[in-house]
């Protein structure tokens, strides 16, 4: 047990900072050994990826004196470095270095040189959405990615490098309900009992219903929290509390603030956009109820979408029928129609089609933006070798892609650690040799974990397809503030920078009502206007 304080342990030439623990048993890494140090210099890095586990960053020195970083793989600490020559200490001299950091705001205030927005950056990360790659939206600095192993001074990507691509077995095996319930287990159990007092973000959804279900066996000491709305769309707490009253645990139940300005400046530097801008006071309430109950750390589902194989492509029905044959993927196809609400000949004739022309590898929006900065998709490690991946596999690992952008994009997890047990390597690492269209049988998704936590979850929460809605507040936010963002963005940074279509923003702001997916098109490109207008604002 301990409090949320992120440990450091050093031993000889290597430095680990993070909460890990061991491959073999799940028991913490609370001290490096000489020999693990070792090991991790010997191998560069590479004997912690199959020896460790967790939340951690790992740094170590050859003996030629070259520093190495290691972020862990799946969701490690967000880690940043800048380019070339311009990292520098405040009166420094000589030449540069790159340096680490994850607070935008104390980087800089230490010298640490850095660019303005980047519009080509800022188009590609509205263009493909929650697709983050190496390069920020900042020039001059890129982000270290999960699992990547890279040379300090020179910034380049080492082999051995962790990559989803790695795990996929060829052919894929089956796992019975019990060995996955085994494992979410562990995993969990491990997280939580490294923290003295954890509140968990329960939405009574099955992914935080299943973390909730795993805290209490292990013992932790834990309480459930929720927010609700007015709107009967939003409010989950009869979820909630089927959960807690089954486990006989705390639920500590808040109402959703109004909505935040959605014109107003980020509080914080960051350096990268971070989550929706009007969700900003229900981060506070989220925050404020942590620290009122004195959690340690804060836990949540997140991520438990796409470990547990939350898919609606038909690259299933391909892998099925690659792997097991025509019969298995006759009932992939059934089922995808079963939980698509469709027929199975349209589900094997999509996946047909998919299998004489794969889609792009991101889903592209253009909407509202220009033509001057468009260009292919940001590169990224893990998409190099994707094709060595079955079709399936590459929908389950690319969707890992979307955790990044949640996990830490409000400021809660800036003040308090914040758990995503489902993200644990081990399990992702599991999740990727799996046969795909397993994920999906009887025509359920997540229909392994559903069967895996069959005995232990409220038949409400098992039965339940939908997931609360938010859109009582980001609609009445748009329709609120209309006049105030015709000119933040139509006389804004990137309305300067040429990254919007003005026209067709225009348009857009001086029409009616308006459909909800543009509306939250207009909320997206507002939040990252302010978040360039902060970075801007802070190199003055």
């Amino acid at each position: 047990m301990g409090d949320g304080t992120a440990p450091l342990t050093i031993a000889g030439n290597a430095a680990l900072a993070g909460w890990a623990f061991h491959r073999d048993g799940f028991a913490p890494c609370s001290e490096l050994s000489p020999e693990a140090a070792a090991q991790i210099v010997a191998t560069r890095g590479t004997w912690a990826l199959s020896a460790l586990w967790g939340h951690y960053i790992l740094c170590w020195a050859d003996e030629a004196g070259r520093v190495f970083l290691l972020r862990s793989p799946v969701a490690g600490p967000p880690l940043f470095h800048t380019h070339g020559n311009e990292a520098r200490l405040a009166g420094g001299s000589g030449p540069a270095s790159r340096c680490a950091f994850t607070d935008l705001g104390l980087a800089h205030s230490l010298g640490f040189a850095r660019g303005g927005p980047d519009p080509s950056q800022i188009d590609a990360a509205l263009r493909y959405p929650f697709f983050r790659g190496p390069a920020t939206e900042i020039a001059g600095i890129n982000e270290v990615v999960p699992g990547e192993i890279i040379e300090l001074t020179s910034g380049r990507r080492q082999s051995g490098s962790w990559s989803p691509w790695d795990h996929c077995c060829r052919p894929p095996r089956r796992a019975a309900a019990d060995e996955l319930r085994r494992l979410v287990g562990a995993v969990t159990g491990a997280w939580g009992l490294r923290f003295g007092r954890i509140q968990l973000e329960l939405s009574g959804g099955l992914d935080s219903s299943i973390v909730a279900t795993c805290l209490a066996d292990c013992g932790a000491r834990w309480r459930g929290m929720t927010l609700a709305t007015s709107d009967p769309d939003g409010d989950e707490r009869p979820y909630a509390r089927a959960v807690t009253d089954r486990l006989g645990a705390e639920l500590a139940e808040r109402w959703r603030p109004a909505p935040g300005d959605p014109i107003a400046l980020p509080d914080r530097l960051r350096v990268r956009h971070g989550g929706f801008g009007l969700l900003t006071p229900s981060d506070a309430v989220f925050l404020e109820s942590a620290q009122d109950y004195g959690a340690d750390a804060i836990f949540t589902g997140a991520g438990g979408d796409n470990v547990f194989g939350y898919m609606t492509s038909t690259a299933p029905i391909l892998d099925a029928l690659r792997f097991a044959g025509p019969l298995a993927s006759w009932r992939a196809a059934g089922d995808l129609a079963r939980m698509a609400h469709d027929n199975r000949w349209k589900a094997l004739a999509f996946a047909a089609r998919r299998a004489l022309k794969p889609p792009p590898p991101w889903p592209i929006d253009s909407t509202l933006l220009s033509h001057r900065y468009e260009g292919p998709m940001p590169a990224h490690p893990w998409t190099t070798d994707a094709d060595q991946a079955a079709p399936g596999q590459r929908v389950y690992g690319t969707s890992l892609f979307l955790t990044q952008s949640f996990v830490d994009a409000y400021d809660r997890a800036l003040a308090v650690p914040m758990i995503a047990p489902l993200l644990s390597q081990p399990l992702v690492e599991f999740g990727l040799g799996l046969a795909s269209w397993q994920w999906g049988e009887g025509g359920q998704d997540r229909a392994l974990a559903r069967r895996a936590f069959a005995d232990e979850l409220p038949r409400e929460v098992l039965a339940r397809r939908s997931k609360g809605r938010i859109l009582s507040i980001f609609l009445p936010a748009f329709a609120n503030h209309r006049e105030r963002l015709r000119p933040f963005l139509l006389d804004g940074w990137m309305a300067g920078a040429g990254i919007l279509d003005l026209d067709a923003m225009r348009a857009m702001l001086d029409g009616g009502a308006g459909d909800p997916v543009t509306i939250l098109r207009i909320l997206e490109i507002a939040d990252m206007e302010g978040w360039a207008r902060s970075i801007v604002a802070s190199g003055k």
